[in-house]
Parts: C-alpha cells; structure tokens; sequence
C-alpha cells in the first residue's frame, strides 16, 4: 500500500518505530515493541524525532538510490533552520546528488556528501542501525548494545570514555571514565564513530583494545562483547549522574533524589544531551512556578518559551551542577535554567565552561517504511537560556572550577 496514505504526525511516528521493531535482533525486541507503543505520544525532542511524510507513490521512475537522495534532499529542504542554505544552489544541489546515486553505497554517500555542504556539522546522515539504536535510547526506553558498554566522545589524542555502564563487558575489562582508547581491534587512529562500530559485534565475541589512563603508559585489554542495557540515570548516595536525557529522565531523576535526603549533586559530566523535553521536564523538577526554562527559536524567528508551571517537588532544596567541557545540548538547557534562576550553583569540573551547543536536531526518518533508509539529522532551531543568553559555540560559565577528572567521584569534586 501506498505510504502516503499514513499522513497524521502520530500515524507515520508509528510506523518508523514499527520499523524499529521489525529490524532489531530478538534481544532487543520488548524494547522496540515498547517504542512503538509509546510512537503516538512522541514531542519536540532536544535531538528531537519526528516523522517525513515518504515520496509520492508516482515516483516510480527513480531508482531506490535516486529516491533515497531526493527524499534526503526535499526532507532537509522543509525542515533545515538555515533558510540561505549555506548560500548554494540547493535546488541544483538535488538534481547533482541524484546523478550520483548510481548504488546503495554510492546513494548514501550523495546524502552524506549533500549534507555537509550545508556548512553545519550537526546536520548529517544517520544510517539505519544508528536510526534503530536512536530511537529507543531518544523514546525513553534505555537502548540495548551488543558490545562493550562504553560511551565515548573525541579528543585530542584519541577518543575520551566518558562513562562506563556498572558490570559491562568495559568496567569487567577495567576501562574507567577519563581513559584514552588509541586503538580498538587493531584500529588507530580513532574517532569516535569509527570506535562505536569497531567495539560493537556479537555476544560472546572479543575485541582488544589499547587505551592510556592519566600520564601511565599504554595499556591492553581484552573485552568479551555482550548485549548490554545502557542505564542514562544512577544514583549514589546524595549524587545522581545523569548520562543522556530520554523522555523518562524526569521520572527516573525524580526517583533518584527521593530516596535522598540533604544537599544533591546533579552530575552531568560528559552529557551531550539527547531529549530536548527530558532536559526541560528535569529542569522543571527543581524550578518555582513561573520560571522560565528556555526560549526556543525556530526557522520563522518566533521564540516559543518553556516555563514551569507548578513549583517543582525540590524547588528550594540545595543543588550543585556538576558540568564539563563535554555538557552540551538538552545537558546544557538544564544547567542554564538552574543557574538563571538561581536553583544551582554551577561548578565546572577542569573547564570554566560548558560545551556550547545552542542549536536543535530533529531526525526524520527515511524510506518506507519511515527508517529503513536511515535518517537525516536537521538543525531547527536555535534555543536561548532564560536570561536570553545565546551559548552557541561560547558554552555556559560556571560559578566556580574545580580540580576533577572523569574518574573522580561527583560527591568530592562538588565539596572542593
């Protein structure tokens, strides 16, 4: 049947994430059946997902690769926040990335190729696994991985773990937040996508991997892969580390300082955000009735301000931020609603600021059924923090720096 017969936001949203379900292996199952049931309700995300409406059936003349590009192309058109479009040609764009897509393999690297010259290094191709994968951790449910159970981000001499998911095949193999992998099955040279895919593979498999810790000499470590549910809030004593937002972060955060009493720690070291709502719904936990959250701003210019409608059940309780170079996005909007009302005290760990990423994805899904292309990655909108603070590429200042790595623990750095 002819896609374009699902046209509502709810019905088309279903149908990626059915997608999702039909493409995961069996362990992830349950997990995608839950996306698809939760798909009608999905909202404005900081990586936010929604759904394209799929080619006319009439384009029939177009070969798989030709429609892949031009659905990546009219997709991006509609939704991209940049209405110059980086000053190109954009129609004639369409027209060169279709004569290029002569295979599958040639097709996506029209789209990859298209994207980038949008001069915006936020918009790109998300191939499908990646798009799967997405939408569960972006839907609330946490995202399951066969590898190693590691995030990592890029750095100067290498790729930085950021965080490692208590009893994963990484914290078995003795990899601690603050190492540095330089290399993974046999692979130098790394940056982080090229590690994500060489530390995934099948349960039971293994993958070696070099890695430095502090100023000690390279170390070498084996890691036994496994299918691995990746956690996005912990708690430990007074501390909760929020590791990534998701649509449920609020309710999982609140049922973390529940079970605390006294002065809290949010850390939200290494966080490069996720749910634009997630970080919004947990903002609004700690915040007076009225204050403002964030000011989104989309394509049109027009603001669209979020604010707190009810005092929030820890309104008042005392709050410290812990933030790093790495914080940004959904991560970002929560630290600068807590500090421009006066909820938090900011305290960066070994930066004076916060990454500074100002700017707002949506992922729309490709093919038919919606993601089994992939998806594209589309910059639409800007955001402004509650004092109308543009911290794009400029970060948010703490209030005070302290000496603390990755691997320190959150309770310390907060006391220093």
């Amino acid at each position: 049947a002819c896609s374009m017969l699902c046209q509502s936001r709810a019905c088309r949203l279903l149908l990626g994430a059915l997608a999702v379900a039909s493409s995961l292996r069996t362990p992830h199952r349950p997990r995608a059946a839950a996306i698809a049931r939760k798909a009608g309700g999905a909202a404005v995300l900081g990586l936010s997902l929604a759904a394209a409406t799929p080619l006319a059936c009439g384009a029939k003349e177009l070969t798989s690769p030709q429609r892949l590009a031009a659905e990546a192309w009219r997709t991006t058109d509609k939704a991209f926040f940049d209405r110059t479009f980086n000053g190109l040609s954009w129609f004639e764009e369409r027209g060169a990335a279709m004569k290029a897509a002569k295979d599958p393999e040639s097709g996506r690297e029209a789209v990859v190729a298209l994207l980038k010259k949008l001069g915006d290094k936020y918009t790109r191709y998300v191939a499908p696994d990646d798009y799967a994968k997405l939408v569960a951790a972006t839907l609330g449910d946490a995202a399951f991985v066969a590898g190693a159970g590691v995030t990592v981000v890029d750095a100067a001499d290498g790729v930085l773990v950021v965080d490692v998911e208590p009893g994963a095949p990484a914290d078995a193999g003795g990899l601690r937040p603050g190492d540095v992998l330089t290399a993974v099955d046999g692979l130098g040279n790394l940056e982080p996508a090229t590690a994500i895919r060489a530390l995934r593979g099948d349960a039971g498999s293994s993958v070696d991997v070099t890695y430095v810790r502090g100023k000690a000499a390279p170390a070498k470590t084996q890691l036994k892969r496994a299918v691995v549910q990746l956690s996005t809030v912990r708690g430990d004593g007074n501390v909760v580390r929020v590791r990534a937002f998701a649509l449920d972060t609020a309710d999982l955060v609140r049922a973390k300082v529940d079970a605390t009493k006294g002065p809290l720690v949010l850390d939200l070291r290494g966080n490069g955000g996720g749910s634009l709502e997630g970080g919004i719904e947990t903002a609004k936990l700690f915040l007076r009735a009225e204050a403002k959250v964030v000011d989104v701003i989309d394509q049109r210019g027009a603001p669209f301000g979020y604010v707190a409608n009810e005092d929030g059940p820890y309104a008042g309780r005392q709050l410290t931020v812990l933030v790093d170079d790495k914080t940004a996005s959904a991560a970002e909007v929560l630290t600068a609603a807590l500090q421009d009302n006066g909820a938090a005290t900011v305290v960066g760990a070994n930066s004076d600021r916060t990454f500074g990423k100002g700017v707002i994805q949506t992922v729309l899904p490709l093919g038919d059924p919606p993601g089994n292309d992939g998806a594209v990655a589309v910059t639409v909108a800007k955001y402004s923090t509650p004092k109308g603070t543009d911290i794009n590429g400029k970060g948010i200042g703490v209030d005070r720096t302290v000496a603390c790595g990755l691997a320190d623990k959150a309770a310390a750095c907060a006391a220093k």
